[in-house]
């Protein structure tokens, strides 16, 4: 059995920071104006909707979405908690430690919908950043149920925290997770982020098995 690990996009998909309007998906060819066939123009910003931070996003010699082969988006040792961010420390304890993907589901996201899940997201600390690589050294990608790694409720914690995963740890930041239906460590995920030259950020599908 699979599942998707990532949503859909929408014209409602939240943005960081409650920015509107920014996701458009406008017609460019019409069977019922017409035309021979249906299409429209994507536009998204490429830190939106379920999507993969690179190292680039916080430094300009950082790694890009270019600099990653196919086989860094296949994880078949996976750790899944769901967790609070304050029980995170004590329960990863429990967790295998060569894994590749690091999946934390807080629950949070099932407030998707409302304004508190991009004003008020819980605070993830960057010293988790050192502890997970310390337990997990094959550690590539930690993913969670929030808008982003950075709370709007501490900026300073986030950008520590950003540099932290991604320049210092080379821990990739995996956000806007779908995970509603995820209750225990999938055997496998690939995920699949879309192939922009250089890009420090980019919109990705992901599937757990």
């Amino acid at each position: 059995m699979s599942v998707f690990l990532s949503f859909f996009y929408e014209t409602s998909t939240p943005v960081y920071g409650g920015a509107k309007n920014t996701i458009s998906f406008i017609p460019n060819s019409s069977i019922k104006q017409g035309n021979t066939s249906n299409g429209f123009i994507i536009n998204i910003p490429n830190h939106s909707g379920t999507h993969i931070d690179f190292p680039r996003h916080f430094s300009d010699e950082g790694k890009s979405c270019s600099d990653y082969p196919p086989s860094f988006w296949v994880f078949e040792k996976v750790g899944f908690l769901a967790s609070s961010i304050e029980e995170v420390p004590e329960k990863i304890k429990d967790l295998p430690g060569d894994i590749e993907l690091l999946i934390l589901k807080t629950g949070f996201g099932a407030k998707r919908s409302e304004e508190v899940y991009w004003s008020a997201q819980p605070v993830i600390p960057a010293s988790f950043a050192d502890l997970f690589k310390s337990a997990f050294p094959q550690l590539r990608v930690f993913g969670f149920d929030l808008i982003s790694l950075t709370s709007k409720l501490d900026r300073p914690e986030g950008k520590k925290a950003q540099i932290s995963f991604l320049i210092e740890n080379d821990i990739l930041i995996l956000e806007d997770m779908d995970l509603q239906y995820l209750t225990k460590s999938p055997s496998k995920v690939i995920i699949t982020p879309i192939l922009i030259k250089d890009a420090d950020g980019s919109p990705c599908t992901v599937i757990a098995f």
